[in-house]
């Protein structure tokens, strides 16, 4: 009888001793998993390939050295194409066919107020790039302009709403006291009208250094975004870099890559203008080396980002609504418009 209770007994130490072991395997399987992901964060997304929409001419000429590291770089993410037109962009802003895109100001303004693109600015690339010039010795500040024609293409567009704030600003009625001729349908044609003595235009870069070179007694007499600040508490500001909304929430640590190195490009553009301009070729942006080399000091390129972008942006798409309200889309654009790191 003893022996029977002694191994009934042993049996049950056994049984419960089992029990326990398996209950303790159970709460580690269950536990460690758990306070291993808390310690593994996930790491942010990236996109594969960043599709960037550039412009020829001065809008497009900042981003030359970024342009010239991507082509040599086999392993860079960013995909660039070069457009001849900002309605080409637009378009394909429209269609979704971007991330990144360089525009005229008051078409990004346009873009976003009319709902049909979700897009931000993100950094202003361009000044003025307009100018006065004279085939002659006439003209010497903005009263000897009273009773002359200004010859110029761009009309009902920025360029026009420019030059009649100026003559305004500067005490002269751009309906009276000058003939404004907006005739011209490009500023080609309006650079080899130059060539006639005695005439004065306006032109922007790269079509002033292009009538300089060809047009022997031609000169510049004034710098409109010189002009600007002298009337102005806002800065003529006409191009810039706009991203997809969508894209600067989902990768917000690419956008950041990208500005600093679009940054680095225009320090490198301004600082290095001979290096700078073979590369602005290579792109396409401008199709000769001297003109972009003699253009870039006039093209005003710039970045310029988060609240003084915001500040003197605003004021000069004021100026544009003010003139003509369909220039920038209907309205001046709210805050959503700007993007901040």
């Amino acid at each position: 009888m003893k022996k029977l209770l002694c191994f009934l007994l042993l049996t049950l130490c056994l049984t419960v001793s089992a029990a326990l072991i398996v209950s303790c395997g159970d709460d580690e399987t269950q536990t460690t998993p758990a306070s291993t992901s808390s310690d593994s964060p996930s790491a942010p997304e990236t996109a594969a390939e960043v599709r960037i929409l550039g412009l020829k001419g001065p809008t497009g000429m900042g981003m030359a050295q970024l342009y010239n590291t991507m082509t040599n770089n086999p392993d860079s993410r960013y995909k660039v194409s070069v457009f001849a037109s900002p309605d080409l962009v637009k378009t394909e802003i429209l269609m979704g066919n971007y991330d990144i895109a360089a525009l005229p100001t008051n078409v990004a303004a346009a873009l976003y107020n009319s709902g049909k693109a979700d897009l931000k600015i993100a950094a202003v690339n361009t000044l003025g790039v307009l100018y006065l010039l004279e085939n002659g010795n006439s003209v010497t500040d903005w009263n000897s302009l009273k009773g002359k024609t200004i010859y110029c293409a761009g009309g009902g567009s920025t360029p026009e709403y420019v030059l009649r704030y100026l003559l305004s600003e500067n005490g002269l009625d751009p309906d009276n006291d000058v003939t404004l001729d907006f005739s011209f349908s490009d500023h080609a044609e309006v650079a080899a009208f130059l060539s006639k003595p005695d005439t004065v235009v306006m032109l922007p870069e790269p079509n002033v250094t292009s009538a300089l070179t060809t047009v022997q007694d031609a000169h510049i007499v004034m710098d409109l975004t010189e002009e600007w600040n002298k009337v102005s508490d806002s800065s003529l500001m006409q191009g810039c870099i706009v991203v997809r909304r969508a894209f600067a929430e989902q990768y917000p640590e690419q956008l950041m890559e990208f500005l600093d190195d679009y940054r680095a490009s225009v320090d490198f553009v301004n600082q290095n203008q001979d290096a700078a301009s073979d590369m602005i070729v290579n792109a396409g942006i401008i199709p000769k080396k001297p003109v972009a080399l003699q253009a870039i000091p006039r093209c005003h390129i710039v970045y310029i980002e988060g609240t003084e972008m915001k500040d003197q942006l605003s004021g000069f798409l004021t100026v544009l609504f003010e003139a003509d309200p369909t220039s920038v889309g209907g309205k001046v654009p709210d805050d959503g418009f700007y993007y901040f790191k």
